[in-house]
């Protein structure tokens, strides 16, 4: 895996990849203090690709672009790849402010409505319930009822959205654009493919530095998210060194097919991580996020950690290594 050799942009900045295509990279308020941004230069006007979350200060650096660097011709489109809050977040007020149309896959914008829907009593007690289920302990389920709608707090309201598939084509200036869903980072997951020239902007499925968060859903715990992801894993590791791949976070490298098997390899050790950790008796999925998330967690890296640790075992659940067994409400998993 080898990055591109070219410096990230600073605020403010867009930096070349292609001909038609720039790289913009906005500050969040989290331990992964970044996202990057693109924007294709079309015959119409730019076309951008993700939105950062619902506050002031992403407000504040999207004026900065829109009176700057963007500012020689209108927006033409808005691609939102999936619906985790620093991508859809300002998806509304950008689209309200710019006037552009949003682009979302079906999966995706069902699921940020859904989010976006709930009532701060049903989004709190959903999340209570599933950390009950869990086994979280009593004191963090009642902090988290009392947060109510977290996802709300960083999302602003979506107007109409034009839903697309894998026959849409997005064109810029020099290449062809198809996008792919795929599930596990999340349910239907938007990526962006030139392969005339051989890029791939995999948003947030290939990172380069750290694996993509990979949880189950509030509305579908039981899913076996990590096989969906092996699979697009095993799709990947093909990728010839020649294809540049364009994430969401981090920076842009050669080497795809390379970071897909360590990508493999990484999972494969977290399910011997959880296998070892039920050898002695049933584990709940608190118990498997402790073993694998060992540092403090936020409220916000909780929900993250702790379905993720379920989303392995519910892959262990799935190659018949593991067996889920209720009681009092928590679920217990045993190996055979």
């Amino acid at each position: 895996m080898t990055p591109v050799a070219i410096n990230p942009p600073e605020a403010g900045e867009m930096v070349p990849l292609a001909d038609d295509l720039y790289w913009m990279r906005f500050a969040l308020p989290f331990r992964l203090n970044h996202i990057n941004l693109y924007a294709f230069d079309t015959e119409d006007g730019w076309l951008l690709l993700d939105c950062g979350i619902q506050s002031q200060g992403i407000a504040d650096q999207w004026q900065v672009m829109l009176t700057g660097p963007l500012a020689g011709q209108p927006v033409i489109g808005i691609i939102v790849s999936h619906y985790h809050a620093d991508h859809v977040g300002y998806a509304g007020a950008l689209a309200a402010i710019t006037g552009a149309p949003i682009y979302m896959g079906a999966i995706e914008h069902a699921q940020a409505s859904w989010s976006l829907a709930q009532s701060d009593d049903v989004y709190g007690t959903i999340m209570g319930n599933t950390y009950a289920r869990f086994g979280l302990d009593g004191d963090v389920i009642d902090h988290i009822r009392s947060q109510g709608n977290y996802f709300r707090k960083l999302s602003g309201d979506l107007p109409d959205v034009t839903i697309i598939d894998t026959d849409h084509r997005f064109h810029s200036k020099s290449g062809i654009w198809t996008p792919r869903f795929d599930t596990g980072h999340s349910p239907g997951h938007m990526s962006l493919s030139d392969h005339g020239r051989k890029l791939h902007i995999c948003v947030d499925f290939l990172l380069p530095r750290i694996s993509p968060n990979i949880s189950v859903s509030l509305r579908s715990i039981e899913i076996d998210m990590l096989g969906h992801y092996y699979s697009y894993l095993d799709q990947m590791r093909h990728l010839t060194n020649d294809w540049l791949i364009i994430p969401g976070h981090d920076w842009p490298y050669f080497g795809g097919g390379v970071r897909a098997v360590d990508l493999i390899e990484h999972h494969d050790k977290r399910l011997d991580l959880l296998r070892g950790a039920a050898a002695n008796g049933p584990i709940t999925t608190a118990g498997a996020m402790h073993a694998l998330f060992t540092f403090d967690l936020t409220d916000h890296e909780l929900f993250f950690a702790s379905c993720e640790a379920r989303a392995h075992l519910n892959h262990l659940v799935a190659r018949n290594e593991m067996q889920i067994q209720t009681e009092d409400g928590i679920e217990y998993f045993y190996p055979g």
